[in-house]
């Protein structure tokens, strides 16, 4: 025993001979930051690009009761999904040509054919899918961008009253515009644009 208490007290010494010196313990306090500094290096958290309220069901479409085009390209519609659209998009489920918001533009200088209920449409066409957007309460907002078009912006309220009545109404809506808001389409800026719902076909 007397051997081994002498080793131990040795220790030291033959740490600082090996050119080694004996490890402190850890400070715990000293490894910790303080709250300041975890503030300061931390970022605010940023609100979710995609935002939906679960209880509204606005599926349709919905067209500009004038026309919008920006050169060649004419707006065709704004597009609403149902409730399990938006759910599955904000889940992730993110396919490359279908959003619960999206705005269809055509181009006007295309070839036109018909579709099967007889009406004339142009042959190519594309949809701007969303960026972000935050739909509830009244509110619509939509932001996406394409390189034919530059950076879309949308930002207006939705008349849900309006819309519940368009909806009883029948396909196509009651006439009367339910969403009504600025667009921004590249540098064109457009004031107070309203929009009629159409249930589809």
């Amino acid at each position: 025993m007397k051997h081994l208490r002498v080793s131990v007290a040795l220790l030291p010494f033959l740490l600082l001979a090996c050119g080694q010196a004996p490890s402190k313990p850890a400070d715990a306090t000293a490894a910790t930051p303080s709250p300041t500094t975890a503030t300061a290096s931390s970022p605010r958290p940023a609100s979710p690009p995609f935002q939906h309220d679960p209880r509204l069901d606005v599926f349709g479409y919905y067209f500009s009761q004038t026309p919008i085009q920006v050169g060649n390209w004419a707006l065709k519609s704004v597009n609403l999904g149902a409730p399990s659209d938006f759910a599955a998009w904000e889940e992730g489920k993110r396919p490359s040509n279908f959003g619960p918001v999206f705005l269809e533009f055509e181009d006007v200088t295309s070839p036109t054919a018909e579709n099967e209920l007889g009406q004339t449409y142009h042959t190519v066409s594309f949809r701007l899918l969303a960026d972000s957007y935050r739909v509830g309460a009244g509110q619509v907002t939509f932001h996406g961008s394409d390189t034919r078009i530059g950076e879309v912006s949308f930002s207006g309220g939705l008349d849900l009253a309006g819309l519940q009545a368009a909806k009883a109404a029948g396909p196509g809506g009651a006439g009367k515009p339910v969403l009504t808001g600025d667009l921004q389409i590249g540098a064109n800026r457009l004031r107070n644009i309203g929009f009629v719902y159409f249930a589809g076909d």
